[in-house]
């Protein structure tokens, strides 16, 4: 054999090492996810991975007692530091909350992009009003506002709509099996959130907003590994 195919033969075995290795770094990834609340959310997002059979070690999720995005960040740096001092860091942590009426919203999202820009990776997972704005999406594409009226609060009348859509005429929050309600759904919503997105882009409108198909997708590239 002559020494060219050698050298071949040893760039491909390298190659395919190099493969071997990325794979196995993404199915060793840990993602921290810390929702607004106990229920609705945490919810939604354990059916999510049990039925893309995500193994529970690879992502952690965090209910917060207290309902404020501040405090979700705040929990969720305390989680991200404790184990980074253990020395296994989460790959990503993601801090989920709503805009709704909360006066911390802004300052909340931006104290993910300063620890971003420290290098620890925390990503902010926000929905405008609500995070029902993301299961509005899965029935259709719309980027009509949404506002308080009478004695409905802006979350109240999302929480409406989403009432007034098949299946859902009992909705309340923290309620179970919302995911699987509409997983056949899901690529639609994703579509429509991405539409959403770029509806805002080009507006500059916020209202509504949903990243909650960012992390979805995450989770959904975590289940292909």
């Amino acid at each position: 054999m002559g020494s060219e195919d050698l050298f071949h033969k040893r760039k491909a075995r390298a190659g395919a090492a190099l493969q071997r290795q990325v794979r196995e770094r993404a199915r060793n990834k840990r993602y921290l996810i810390v929702c607004e609340g106990t229920k609705t959310e945490p919810h939604y997002f354990r059916d999510l991975l049990d039925d893309r059979g995500v193994r529970p070690q690879m992502v952690r999720i965090a209910p917060n007692d207290v309902v404020s995005p501040d405090r979700v960040v705040a929990h969720a740096v305390a989680l991200y530091t404790e184990d980074a001092a253990a020395g296994d860091a989460y790959d990503t942590v993601y801090c989920v909350f709503d805009r709704d009426r909360h006066t911390t919203f802004v300052a909340a999202v931006q104290r993910t992009k300063d620890l971003s820009a420290e290098g620890k990776p925390f990503v902010a997972i926000t929905s405008t009003p609500c995070f029902e704005i993301w299961l509005l999406l899965h029935f259709g594409y719309s980027d009509q506002p949404f506002h308080p009226a009478g004695k409905k609060s802006v979350g109240d009348q999302v929480v409406s709509a989403l009432k007034a859509k098949p299946g859902f005429t009992k909705y309340g929050k923290g309620q179970k099996g919302i995911y699987g309600q509409l997983k056949s759904k899901l690529s639609d919503a994703l579509t429509h959130a991405e539409l959403l997105r770029k509806h805002g882009a080009a507006t500059g409108s916020i209202n509504p907003a949903t990243d909650v198909d960012v992390l979805v997708k995450a989770i959904l590239a975590l289940a292909a590994t």
